[in-house]
């Protein structure tokens, strides 16, 4: 009984810690590695009214590689391609998990397992590329992100 009474506290901690970590925006700077730019990421979809609307969409788009950004903005027009019909399952999906691919010079490949709310898993790849030149320098950025492709049933 003591048991079970420990790891509902820890795992209440654990589910408040991760929420507030979602809260908080956090900005690409030369010390974050290609891994943690997709979690930054994919944790603030997961819980992306928190703290306020769209709050997810805002920190994903903080980490979009310049070359990105002139494809996909601005910010209103990507926050729009991300409510439609292709990529809305990404906003407040239930967990995802990433996975290393792919690497070369300056560049890494993950493939991420996503859990959308209706238990649909997804598979995306996401390509993070390291920036060469002016504000960004040196810090590890999102250069693309494929259509999803189905990857079976979760939970």
């Amino acid at each position: 009984m003591r048991y079970r009474t420990i790891l509902g506290v820890v795992l209440t901690l654990l589910f408040f810690s991760t929420a507030a970590r979602a809260a908080e925006m956090v900005y690409p700077n030369p010390d974050i590695a290609p891994a943690e730019v997709i979690a930054i990421q994919l944790n603030g979809l997961q819980y992306n009214d928190t703290p306020d609307t769209d709050a997810g969409i805002r920190q994903t788009w903080a980490f979009a590689h310049p070359r990105n950004r002139a494809m996909t903005g601005p910010l209103p027009r990507f926050a729009t391609m991300l409510k439609g019909p292709g990529y809305d399952m990404m906003l407040n999906h239930a967990s995802h998990q990433i996975v290393p691919a792919n690497s070369g010079d300056g560049w890494r490949q993950f493939d991420v397992f996503m859990e959308a709310g209706n238990g649909k898993v997804l598979q995306f790849a996401w390509i993070v590329e390291k920036v060469t030149e002016g504000r960004y320098k040196d810090c590890w950025m999102t250069v693309a992100v494929s259509a999803p492709r189905p990857a079976g049933q979760g939970s």
